[in-house]
């Protein structure tokens, strides 16, 4: 069955439910948020911890100097993934519920047309505080900065996200990395260097995810209409900008600035040139990229006249796949279905490159007479192999008013290129496993830890594509 056929069976199944009428379900109303933060995240703050003592330093990678304290702390602008996440749900997430309870305040939803104009004029004003938080520290364009920077931190390369220096308008950068760090990324671990490129958009669908499973198994109602359908059409158009004719003058463009230094010019430039640059030639010297044009140092940027018509082929068909995360009533402010009285679902495809190709499924959201899960059903394309990805998440294990104590559990099982190689006619089998246990200090309050383990592979919002055992603690608050 090729790629296209599945998803197209995933699609029908999804729209289908035999025997029974498919409901909308009204968001419940008055809302409420929780907001949660991993403040520990190990090994990760220990990796990000060594960037910043090599900043110090004044030292390259690898470096096996001391950590110092002062060192762990710039953890606040060093967030693993997990942690980015956390804090651009928590922003957005806080003007969604300031929304829903300004507007459910003016607009009762005391009946269905009540209800609708609820929701469009909360989507609307949403869509305008977004606007104007998307670009500030721990926003939805901060995450995206930040899932490139969670991949040279894992690797204990420094690099700093200029949205903290509030000067570079709309313009955001991951600048100050050293072209020696980059060269031995490229030459030591080529699948990071791969996965550094689309890591960016990995975060924004990440964002994405993570909202649509609060609107439909916390049902908070988050009015996220706007962010979605044009953080999806900025994500779909950014994989496809190679192919638009201005793409090689925006490049020069680029080229045209920094020529002296280094370190003020951004890690890679435009990101999908440079992705598929380096998922087709991985064993490339990065230094092959040639010296920047009347400048020092190495020209970071790939134009689209850089590219081979191989190049080229793949990027397109990533590209198509794209259109996928279109395909999900949450972009229409759906979030939640009912199959038959006390069942309920909802689905999200996604397709979404990575650091051997492209993973291309669907999420579908299942609530069950309590019992919630999140069902992941995909591929994983490379140049040679399509292969099966699956991905469980269980929720709300414990009944609350059994106990205090609530868990909820994971587990991803896939088979990806050998050594994450694009070109590699040989796939290995992988899994990872999370429990994430949590105690209620109060009504409101609780502890939550997450404690994990993979094997060697990619897995949406890890930065680590090595074997890994991970741990986090954290705090949540609850509105009620």
């Amino acid at each position: 069955m090729t790629t296209h056929r599945f998803l197209v069976f995933l699609l029908f199944w999804a729209l289908t439910g035999k025997g029974y009428s498919q409901v909308i379900v009204k968001d419940t109303l008055p809302p409420a948020f929780e907001w949660s933060m991993h403040l520990v995240d190990v090994p990760y703050m220990a990796d990000a911890a060594r960037a910043e003592a090599i900043r110090s330093a004044g030292g390259n990678v690898p470096f096996s100097g001391t950590i110092k304290a002062r060192d762990y702390g710039k953890f606040y602008r060093n967030l693993s993934m997990t942690q980015a996440t956390d804090m651009a749900r928590n922003l957005h997430g806080s003007l969604y519920y300031g929304h829903n309870v300004l507007w459910n305040t003016l607009v009762k939803p005391v009946n269905t047309k009540k209800y609708i104009l609820n929701r469009l004029l909360a989507n609307i004003a949403a869509l305008g505080t977004d606007y104007l938080a998307i670009k500030l520290p721990y926003g939805y364009a901060f995450q995206h900065e930040e899932f490139h920077r969670s991949v040279m931190a894992s690797r204990h390369i420094y690099s700093y996200d200029e949205v903290w220096s509030f000067g570079k308008g709309l313009d955001i950068a991951v600048t100050r990395v050293k072209d020696e760090d980059l060269v031995y990324l490229k030459k030591n671990f080529p699948a990071d260097q791969v996965r550094l490129a689309a890591a960016g958009v990995e975060g924004e669908y990440r964002f994405l995810q993570r909202m649509q499973e609060d609107n439909f198994f916390r049902q908070t109602a988050h009015p996220m209409v706007g962010i979605s359908l044009l953080g999806t059409i900025h994500a779909v158009n950014y994989v496809n900008l190679p192919f638009t004719s201005r793409f090689n003058a925006i490049t020069d463009s680029i080229l045209s600035y920094d020529k002296t230094n280094i370190l003020a010019r951004d890690f890679t430039g435009y990101d999908f040139s440079a992705w598929i640059y380096d998922l087709v030639r991985p064993h490339e010297p990065y230094e092959a990229r040639g010296e920047w044009p009347g400048g020092i140092g190495i020209k970071r940027p790939v134009k689209e006249s850089d590219l081979t018509g191989e190049m080229k082929d793949f990027l397109k068909e990533t590209g198509r796949m794209q259109y996928l995360n279109f395909v999900s009533p949450f972009l229409l402010g759906i979030n939640r279905l009912q199959f038959r009285p006390g069942q309920y679902f909802n689905f999200a495809l996604r397709s979404l490159p990575t650091s051997f190709g492209y993973y291309a499924g669907g999420d579908f959201f299942l609530e069950m007479r309590e019992r919630r899960v999140m069902v992941g059903l995909g591929v994983n394309r490379s140049k040679k192999l399509t292969l099966p990805a699956l991905n469980f998440h269980c929720y709300d294990l414990v009944k609350p008013e059994v106990s205090r104590w609530q868990a909820h559990a994971q587990l991803s099982l896939w088979m990806q290129p050998e050594d994450q190689m694009w070109s590699s006619g040989r796939a290995t089998p992988g899994l990872a496993l999370s429990i994430q246990p949590r105690y209620a200090l109060t009504s409101r309050l609780s502890v939550m830890t997450d404690l994990s383990y993979k094997t060697k592979g990619w897995v949406f919002g890890d930065p680590y594509l090595d074997r890994r055992i991970s741990g986090r603690i954290g705090l949540s608050l609850r509105t009620k």
